[in-house]
């Protein structure tokens, strides 16, 4: 009893549970949210934020070319504020590059006209509220970056909402631009910040602080882009082969199962990665507490299948309204995606520990290959109807987390020997 106590009065302990708590309350508004979206929205407009949101989450993967990940590092204020500030301008340099690209005459862009300029303000945002949350991280304010969650959540639902009277297919895409906004807004009010020392950081110091953690961009930004677009990539390119009413289906079952999923495995990460970490540092052997923690994990992976495949559709009637039947299919053939999201998190952890970020990057690299390569080919050649395409790419996701589980045990065995 004394030990829960002393673990509760940890500070380190209260910083996780805030941002636990904050991201988990604001995954199950936005989830409660979504019966109330679907009955206003059509399947369409649901394909364009599918498609807006893919876009804008690969370009923030390497917009900033990861200067942002060392906010939290420098010993002196002074370099993080050269840090933030050299940041902010390189991702506006990257982004009005991508939006100007977005805009050539290339018949792949059409998909997104009249949503390039949204797309930059949605990075720009997007980007900014990232920064704010480091920065709180950095100085500690992690009450304000745990309201923030769940501020952004009530603020892009009730602009979402608000919105259909006079966007009806935008509406989805504006409303969560606003959203984000009022979020990122919350965060600069909150956070400890002197804009003085901002506005008067010079070149030569952005500069010195670019040279100082060179690494970041060098070493990161390609991995992070390359894992972004793999996660992106059906979306990315079903813009281009199937109508949005069909992406709309299939962005609405991916977050039905997606987000639950993420909240789960999210927070089992961090517990794994320091179990994992504390066996290593004592030289305790690791494999057969991995395969538990494997094994485990698709055991419950299965009992969510087996639900999903019974009563899917059910759910999605009662939870989505009758007009979105057809996601219930999609959730059937996303389930071998369910389970490789589910049994992914040890693989991650031992990445990190073990030092993996060579193997990380390769593993990436065919893992987008692998990928583009199934997806474009059952496009292609129109080998199958779209819902077989959906399982198809499932079954090839999880064939690579067990690939990837494999080769990380065995590395593991090699290291513990």
């Amino acid at each position: 009893m004394s030990k829960l106590k002393r673990l509760f009065k940890n500070n380190f302990f209260k910083n996780v549970a805030k941002l636990a708590t904050g991201t988990a309350i604001a995954q199950a508004l936005a989830l409660a949210f979504i019966p109330i979206l679907t009955r206003v929205y059509s399947q369409e407009a649901f394909g364009i934020l599918a498609a807006f949101t893919a876009v804008v989450t690969f370009i923030s993967s390497f917009a900033t070319l990861k200067y942002d990940t060392a906010l939290v590092l420098p010993k002196e204020d002074k370099d993080a504020y050269s840090l933030l500030k050299l940041s902010n301008i390189v991702t506006l340099i990257i982004t009005i590059i991508c939006v100007l690209i977005m805009f050539l005459p290339v018949s792949y862009f059409k998909e997104y006209q009249g949503l390039q300029i949204l797309i930059g303000i949605g990075v720009l945002l997007s980007v900014n509220y990232n920064n704010s949350a480091l920065w709180n991280i950095r100085f500690k304010h992690f009450n304000s970056t745990s309201i923030s969650k769940v501020v952004q959540s009530i603020a892009v639902f009730a602009f979402q909402y608000l919105l259909y009277s006079f966007y009806d297919l935008k509406g989805l895409v504006i409303g969560n631009v606003l959203g984000i906004s009022i979020a990122g807004l919350y965060l600069i009010l909150t956070r400890k910040f002197d804009w003085q020392i901002y506005r008067a950081i010079s070149k030569n110091e952005m500069l010195s602080q670019a040279k100082r953690y060179i690494d970041f961009p060098k070493y990161f930004t390609l991995s992070n882009a390359i894992l972004s677009l793999s996660s992106s990539l059906p979306i990315l390119l079903f813009v281009k082969f199937i109508p949005l009413a069909q992406i709309g289906l299939y962005g609405i079952a991916l977050k039905v199962i997606g987000q639950p999923v993420t909240l789960i495995s999210t927070s089992l990460r961090s517990v794994i990665l320091g179990d994992m970490a504390e066996k290593r540092n004592n030289n305790k052997s690791i494999i057969k507490w991995y395969l538990k923690i494997f094994f485990g994990l698709f055991g419950v992976s299965v009992v969510a299948a087996i639900i999903l495949l019974f009563f899917s559709d059910f759910i999605v009637s009662i939870f989505l309204g009758e007009d979105w039947g057809q996601a219930g299919l999609y959730i059937k053939m996303l389930i071998p995606l369910l389970i490789s999201m589910m049994i992914a998190s040890p693989g991650t952890a031992a990445v990190r520990v073990f030092e993996m970020q060579k193997y990380s990057l390769k593993y990436s690299i065919v893992s987008l290959v692998v990928k583009a390569i199934t997806l474009l080919t059952l496009f292609v050649y129109e080998i199958v109807e779209f819902e077989y395409v959906i399982l198809i790419y499932s079954f090839v996701n999880l064939a690579l987390v067990l690939a990837n589980n494999s080769i990380i045990l065995f590395k593991i065995r090699a290291y513990e020997k």
